[in-house]
Formats: structure tokens, C-alpha cells, sequence
């Protein structure tokens, strides 16, 4: 019982992670960590 619920909090937190990067993406931001990607495209 313990793992699934340790297994739904990571679905959770993923999520969010996931719509962050949404929305960061969405705001076109320039962060150090983000321009690599940009560069790579």
C-alpha cells in the first residue's frame, strides 16, 4: 500500500514538473539552463 502511494506522489509531482516547463516554454523565458535547448532546435 506504502509504494502505491509513493508511486501516486511522483505521478503528482511529475505532472507539475511537466506543466511548468509548459508554461515556461509557453513565456519563451531565456534562462541559463534553457539555452542549450534553444540553440539545439
Amino acid at each position: 500500500m506504502k509504494n502505491q502511494q509513493i508511486f501516486r506522489w511522483v505521478i503528482i509531482i511529475f505532472t507539475l514538473i511537466m506543466i511548468g516547463l509548459a508554461i515556461d516554454m509557453a513565456r519563451n523565458t531565456t534562462a541559463p539552463w534553457n539555452k542549450k535547448k534553444v540553440i539545439s532546435r
